[in-house]
């Protein structure tokens, strides 16, 4: 009797034994809301379209003379090769220079011809340069920027795309980040966005900013660089974005003074 109690009571704290049944199938799937954008950019602010107005263009067209272009200036000491040829290209246009170091920006802004620089936007990284308000209006009120998706790559091009049938020059990266000083890494985006626009690339090659500025460590010294612009790149029929994207890192190589490195 002792024993039978013992054994029910041992039962009783262990619990049920086990079930050895599969587990059955939910009847249906739980829906998780991921908002209005699945897909977010990493921009906590939207395009400051209105900085592109008259209004705003002409405050900073005299906040660049006054102040940005001049202090670019004093730090890099930049010699400018082909801006003259450029009233000789047509526009809208993408212009698509190596990218080495934050100086880079300013630099070819201010040694694009006037009747050029007052049509360009240029493509800023949204998760860098659109995280906050203050961020973005910075951005956009010195050098007229619009907030670029890295990640979405045919988002990006889209927003590239509606600027460029709305008359503006767009500046992007074909290296999509900064590096040191290397003619390698490029992405096709910038050629896929001329295929479908049919919109003339400028290649442009900056050299001596990457010691002026390096990438994560802000300026270090004064030095001198070099703005060099080729001649525009047309899109020829049944080209590849790859193709395309050869001719114009072999173009911007050439600007360089260099072989381009061959492509992986």
């Amino acid at each position: 009797m002792r024993f039978s109690t013992g054994g029910g009571l041992l039962e009783r704290l262990a619990g049920p034994a086990p079930s050895t049944r599969p587990p059955a199938a939910p009847n249906r799937w739980r829906t998780v809301r991921a908002g209005s954008d699945a897909w977010p950019s990493g921009a906590e602010v939207g395009d400051q379209e209105w900085l592109r107005r008259p209004a705003a263009s002409l405050a900073r067209e005299g906040l660049q003379q006054a102040l940005l272009f001049p202090v670019a200036r004093a730090i890099a000491r930049p010699r400018v090769v082909g801006a003259a040829d450029l009233m000789n290209v047509p526009q809208p246009a993408v212009i698509a220079p190596n990218h080495a170091s934050d100086i880079d920006t300013p630099l070819i802004l201010g040694a694009l011809p006037r009747a050029w620089r007052s049509r360009t936007v240029v493509g800023a990284a949204a998760d860098r340069f659109y995280r906050r308000r203050g961020y973005a209006l910075a951005s956009g009120l010195w050098i007229n920027t619009f907030p670029f998706d890295r990640g979405g790559d045919l988002r990006g091009l889209a927003d590239a795309a509606e600027l460029l049938r709305a008359g503006h020059n767009v500046l992007l990266y074909p290296q999509a980040t900064r590096s040191a000083g290397q003619v390698e890494g490029f992405r096709a985006g910038v050629a896929r966005l001329c295929l479908a626009t049919g919109a003339p690339l400028l290649p442009v090659h900056v050299a001596g900013t990457a010691l002026i500025m390096p990438k994560g460590r802000g300026l270090t010294q004064r030095g001198r660089a070099t703005v060099t612009f080729g001649r525009p790149i047309y899109p020829l029929p049944d080209e590849t974005s790859d193709e395309l994207i050869d001719r114009t890192r072999a173009a911007i190589a050439q600007l360089a003074g260099r072989r381009p490195p061959a492509r992986a």
